[in-house]
């Protein structure tokens, strides 16, 4: 990394985003990240019927509605309130199935657009990757939702426990540590994903220079996709009511990409550091191969 330098990491990174065709992975991983949303606010949904906290779906919107699109929240809180008022339980069951196969999915897009980041091949057999994927997405939701258990449940039990012991600043102090709680458990879920999507053989790391990109990315290219929309962009007007779903694919596309640019990233700083790919700043040949040396070594 101290050779490459700060303009070296960023020429090379665009370079290797153009040459390994990343922003049509992003497509794909805006198609799986939508046939995603609807199965988990589903999930959501019904799993909050059963649970005594019924106003916490204001507050999921209220979230929503800081990073996302005035056109795109309109459609996911419309959807997401008639989901919340019915009570069926066989929609637990089907959101549960339904989700985690289209986040499966989803797992697939990301591992290959990763593995193209890092030049390598997917010679996992596809038993393998479709399990990976189906115990990463397993992971992400666990760790998902205990952050959101703190956030959302954490003041209620604050204010119980505050009641007995007489420590009234317990909420005040849990009010405080949710939001770097939530902004841990996202770190830790892109740090899964960076380590175990790609065919690559790397050290675990809870934070690596991709996965900050991303997280901040995300966070940064919301607010101002959503400040555009809402105040420069006329979707509604010049596509009528699928305006929306444009916005909400568009949202997606943006996020998507900015996660396979963090994967860029680390593959960049780790070719750097193994010497590899100095010069093109991606480790394939012409063909889209890793050099056999560099894939036997990295290859999981």
């Amino acid at each position: 990394m101290e050779h490459l330098g700060f303009r070296g990491l960023v020429r090379q990174v665009a370079a290797g985003v153009s040459k390994n065709g990343l922003t049509g992975y992003s497509a794909q991983l805006a198609y799986y990240f939508f046939l995603s949303l609807f199965p988990l606010l589903l999930f959501l949904a019904t799993l909050l019927a059963y649970l005594p906290a019924h106003h916490r779906s204001q507050t999921i919107m209220s979230i929503l509605g800081k990073i996302l699109p005035a056109q795109a929240l309109t459609l996911v809180k419309g959807n997401f309130e008639d989901l919340v008022h019915t009570h069926h339980s066989g929609l637990l069951s089907f959101g549960v199935a339904f989700a985690l196969y289209s986040a499966s999915n989803a797992i697939t897009a990301i591992s290959a657009g990763m593995n193209q980041a890092y030049g390598v091949r997917e010679e996992r057999p596809y038993w393998r990757v479709l399990l990976m994927a189906v115990l990463l997405v397993l992971a992400l939701a666990l760790v998902l939702m205990i952050a959101f258990a703190i956030f959302f449940l954490g003041p209620i039990a604050a204010d119980a426990v505050a009641g007995r012991l007489g420590f009234h600043p317990l909420p005040i102090v849990l009010d405080i540590i949710r939001w770097p709680i939530l902004l841990l458990a996202v770190i830790l879920a892109t740090a899964l994903l960076y380590y175990f999507t790609p065919n690559v053989r790397q050290e675990w790391r809870w934070l690596t220079p991709g996965s900050l990109f991303a997280v901040f990315g995300w966070i940064t290219t919301s607010l101002l996709f959503a400040f555009y929309v809402n105040n420069f962009g006329s979707y509604n007007k010049t596509y009528g009511s699928i305006g929306a779903v444009i916005v909400l694919l568009t949202w997606m596309y943006l996020d998507g990409l900015v996660l396979l640019v963090g994967g860029q990233i680390n593959s960049v700083i780790k070719h750097a550091g193994d010497g590899v790919g100095k010069k093109t700043g991606a480790p394939a040949d012409a063909r889209g191969s890793p050099p056999n040396r560099h894939h036997q070594e990295v290859g999981r």
